[in-house]
Parts: C-alpha cells; sequence; structure tokens
C-alpha cells in the first residue's frame, strides 16, 4: 500500500509540474505574440470603424500540435490567455480549417488572428480580405499568403508590416501618423 501511494504522488507531481511548466514557459514566439496582441488591442482603439465596437469579434486560427514540447503550444496558450484576460474581444478559437471557413462565411468578424501555420491559410486570408476583416499574426512570414498586418523585430525594434495589396482592400480609417508607423509592403498579387 505504502508504495503504491508513494509512486501515486510521484506521478501525480510529475503530471502536474509538466502541466504548470507548459502554462508558465516563455518562449521568444510567445512575447511576440502577447506583443502583436497589445498592438492589436491599441490598434482598434484608433481606427474609426473598430472604435466603438464592444467586444471586437475576433476568429483565432489556432494550430493544433500534438506534442506538449513544441512552441506551438506556448504561443496558443499565451494567445488564449490574451484573449480571456481582455474583455475588449469576443474570441472564437479554431483549429479546423474548414470550421474556420464556415464561421467566416455565416458570422461577421472584426478580426482574423493567426497564431502559427495554419492548413488552407491563404484560402482563408482572401475570404477574410474580400469580408473587410482584419487578418493580424506575429509572424510576417504569412504576408506573403495575403495577411494584412504582421509585427516583425528587426534588431530590438518592432516595426509594423502591412501587405499593401490586402490592405486597400480593407477600406479601414486610421489616423495619418499611425499609417506612417507602418512599414508597406507590396507582393504583386
Amino acid at each position: 500500500m505504502g508504495k503504491r501511494v508513494f509512486w501515486g504522488t510521484i506521478i501525480s507531481l510529475f503530471l502536474l509540474s509538466s502541466w504548470a511548466s507548459c502554462r508558465t514557459l516563455v518562449t521568444i514566439e510567445s512575447q511576440k505574440a502577447r506583443l502583436t496582441l497589445a498592438l492589436l488591442s491599441r490598434l482598434i482603439k484608433l481606427e474609426d470603424s473598430l472604435k466603438d465596437r464592444s467586444p471586437v469579434k475576433v476568429l483565432v486560427l489556432l494550430p493544433q500540435i500534438r506534442t506538449a514540447f513544441q512552441d506551438q503550444n506556448i504561443v496558443n496558450e499565451a494567445v488564449k490567455d490574451f484573449f480571456r484576460e481582455n474583455r475588449e474581444f469576443e474570441a472564437y478559437f479554431v483549429s479546423d480549417p474548414e470550421k474556420a471557413l464556415d464561421l467566416l462565411k455565416n458570422e461577421h468578424f472584426h478580426v482574423v488572428y493567426v497564431a502559427g501555420p495554419f492548413p488552407q491559410l491563404e484560402k482563408i486570408l482572401t475570404l477574410a480580405a474580400s469580408q473587410k476583416v482584419l487578418t493580424v499574426s506575429h509572424l510576417p512570414e504569412f504576408l506573403r499568403d495575403g495577411l494584412a498586418l504582421a509585427l516583425d523585430l528587426d534588431r530590438r525594434k518592432a516595426c509594423i508590416v502591412v501587405n499593401e495589396d490586402v490592405w486597400q482592400k480593407l477600406e479601414l480609417d486610421f489616423p495619418p501618423q499611425v499609417l506612417k508607423k507602418f512599414s508597406f509592403v507590396s507582393f504583386g498579387k
């Protein structure tokens, strides 16, 4: 009986500590995601059509990773925590690309946040742009796929990179002093 209690306690502590370390582990990507989401929160307050929305409806694309030791799981948790903490957003978390497409077609979202590599991303981003939904990520490599806005870190400086081709379709109305802070890029699509 004593050995069973001992091993049960050891296994319980191991499982509890592995769960706790996943929730508290901080990575560069998770910090970049939180920084991008904080930026999004500020940007929404500056855009004419979004600043009076409460809450802002956000579709969050969360890649599904099966192992607990990958950075994407930590990013997903950081993104979920951010949206749970901020009542200015009404977040819908999706890991299935078909469900994401269905929600975009049938619901009205203001923002789509891409937390990582996602199946059918280009198709989802194209649909979002056609519906004038702002698409945001902490990963600037998705700009080429049709993402509207991303945060890029360059030598300790944050840079807001905007896909000019998509941005024009969105017809967003930001003050000129905010637009001056953006770095516009075009991919000729």
